[in-house]
């Protein structure tokens, strides 16, 4: 549980605990959701200075 995102930390925090009730399955989908999410976004490369700014002229 060593990452610098805490949003990282506390959604693992939150599967383990999930985790411990195993018939509990809609929490632990719930929970294994949000873990995915979670590193999704954490993980995505972040876009280019020019895509960003490509981005805004567009909108």
């Amino acid at each position: 549980m060593r990452w610098s995102d805490p949003s990282i930390v506390t959604a693992t925090g939150q599967l383990l605990t999930a985790l411990a009730d195993v018939e509990d399955t809609a929490r632990l989908e719930a929970a294994l959701e949000a873990f995915g999410r979670t590193v999704n976004a954490a993980t995505t490369p972040r876009l280019s200075w020019w895509a960003r700014r490509r981005a805004t002229r567009a909108s």
